[in-house]
């Protein structure tokens, strides 16, 4: 039986991780000491990052050479830690000089989106959408000293260059977008301008709380991981402190939240079974196999008498699907091997207690959205043989792929063992400095920022 499942068979197998902590020092540390070296941790950090957003006096410190030598011989964890650092400072400079002015949604919106002017940007534009093009380029220039930012209202000064919506206003939009996560098309819509709305305030408070994350995060850059941050919806296979590859992942929606934790990947299967976690079974499928007696055979999906390996079967007929309630099931319900398994043509395992792994997915059509919180809470790969395909390459083992490409050809399951397990991160990040050194921003997807937030006030004020 996979390791995922050895637990007591009706255990909840979706949990939320209540903890603010990703430890990677150990596969399984015990609870009670991880919390107290977080707490160790909680208060370094929050001295030097939170306390200034609760009152508490504090100076940034500026750079000595000696400071930019050991920086430059950094860990890639410790050059990101600093280019937030800076970030910090720089939007903290930026509210304590009031702000930025909120942009006008309403006037904005008036007359659809705002986008690029004709190819040769001569000003067409109406006294409404000028102002608000205005505004625009206002509010941009807080982030983007580039562009210009001396232009006027030209229709109410005379002699003045009027705002235009140009090719260099686009580029910066388009940057906007690709550091927040947005569709990046150059086009100011809805989503685009409420993330121009958020405040410096609380783009430095983010960026406070993530660097404190990042403290806790405690894997060394000497040896080869995988990273998952949540809200950024990216995988990341990192090895000796560089980004080998970075994958897009769909993760879980809110009601099934994708834990935070770190583990070791020991094993992935090829043409895996979809072993059903109790809870799917009794509140989504026993519904529909109650209006369709034929939903398990359309759908591929048997019933294992005792477990989910049992070769004993259950006849469908002899169970009352209508009567059923939640988390209560004697049986085991596997979807096997087939085009439309939700795990794809792989998944990736490492042991924990929630049931969460890596897979691959047939529904492809999410990684075309830039929202991709869809899952039960198991974190679905693009592409999702290349990692097989670089864990090959990192542990010198020249056949596997080839053994791996047979596999796929056949109808059944086949397992592959890792000759070195290969820790794996699942991380909540959003706020982080990217491969380019640019800060990056999420939408905090599961609300967990706030939660975290007031817990290292409490810490600090200890």
């Amino acid at each position: 039986m996979e390791t995922e499942h050895r637990a007591v068979k009706h255990t909840v197998q979706l949990c939320h991780s209540n903890q603010l902590e990703v430890n990677a020092s150990g596969r399984f540390s015990a609870p009670k000491k991880r919390t107290s070296s977080i707490t160790k941790k909680l208060i370094v950090a929050a001295a030097s990052f939170w306390l200034p957003l609760v009152g508490v006096a504090s100076t940034v410190s500026t750079s000595t050479p000696r400071a930019l030598e050991e920086a430059s011989t950094a860990s890639a964890l410790q050059a990101q830690l600093k280019q937030m650092k800076s970030a910090y400072a720089f939007y903290s400079s930026i509210a304590q000089q009031g702000g930025w002015k909120a942009l006008n949604e309403d006037l904005l919106l008036k007359n659809g989106a705002l986008r690029k002017a004709a190819a040769d940007e001569t000003p067409i534009y109406s006294e409404e959408q000028a102002q608000a093009i205005t505004a625009l380029v206002s509010r941009l220039g807080r982030e983007y000293p580039s562009i210009n930012t001396n232009c006027t209202h030209a229709l109410t000064v005379v002699n003045s260059a009027p705002c235009v919506f140009n090719k260099d206003v686009e580029n910066a939009v388009k940057d906007f977008q690709r550091r927040h996560g947005l569709l990046v098309d150059g086009v100011v819509g809805r989503k685009t301008l409420a993330a121009l709305n958020v405040t410096a305030k609380k783009k430095a408070q983010q960026l406070a709380l993530n660097i404190t994350r990042l403290e806790m995060f405690e894997e060394k850059d000497s040896d080869a991981y995988v990273l998952v941050n949540i809200p950024e919806f990216r995988l990341r296979y990192i090895s000796n402190g560089k980004v080998k590859a970075t994958k897009d992942v769909v993760v879980g929606k809110p009601s099934w939240a994708t834990p935070s934790f770190s583990d070791h990947i020991e094993k992935f299967v090829v043409n895996p079974e979809w072993r059903i976690p109790i809870s799917i079974a009794t509140k989504e499928i026993a519904p529909k196999v109650a209006d369709n007696p034929n939903y398990l055979e359309e759908n591929n999906i048997v019933i294992r008498k005792d477990s989910f390996v049992d070769d004993e079967l259950v006849d469908p007929n002899t169970i009352d699907w209508e009567d059923m309630k939640p988390y209560q099931f004697d049986h085991f319900l596997v979807k096997l091997p087939n085009e439309k398994n939700p795990l794809g043509k792989v998944k990736y395992l490492f042991p924990n207690r929630h049931a969460v792994y890596v897979h691959d997915t047939p529904y492809q059509q999410w990684f075309k959205e830039t929202n991709r919180a869809a899952s039960h809470g198991c974190i679905r790969l693009e592409d999702p043989f290349s990692l097989a395909q670089l864990i090959a390459e990192e542990q010198g083992v020249d056949s596997l792929m080839d053994n791996v490409i047979s596999a796929r050809e056949l109808s059944q399951s086949k397992t592959f063992h890792l000759e070195e397990p290969l820790p794996i991160h699942l991380v909540y990040w959003t706020a982080w400095a990217d491969e380019n050194g640019k800060a990056n921003f999420r939408n905090d997807i599961y609300q967990r920022d706030r939660r975290d937030a007031e817990a290292l006030t409490q810490v600090a004020s200890l």
